[in-house]
């Protein structure tokens, strides 16, 4: 069965509101892993270089905010021609 069949068939029901916030929780979850192994690896750099204490957290937080600077204007050129491929349905 093919999904126009079930969106065809009155039996077939998905409660939508529960299906994004399930999603949007997972996003959530790989979000917050992608940052705890991302500030790990940043750490484990710094700390080569041969950073400890403050400077060694000043130098974790410096990079974490340039990298979320970096992926946000990623996430609105994407978000932008996203909603430009959209449109031209």
């Amino acid at each position: 069965m093919n999904i126009e069949e079930l969106m065809n068939n009155p039996e077939f029901r998905i409660d939508i509101g529960s299906l994004l916030m399930r999603i949007h929780s997972e996003n959530l979850m790989n979000s917050y892993h992608l940052k705890a192994i991302l500030k790990r690896q940043i750490k484990i750099l710094e700390i080569q270089k041969g950073k400890t204490g403050q400077e060694l957290d000043d130098a974790i937080e410096s990079e974490i905010e340039s990298l979320n600077d970096k992926f946000s204007e990623w996430l609105k050129e994407d978000l932008i021609n996203d909603v430009n491929d959209f449109s031209k349905d």
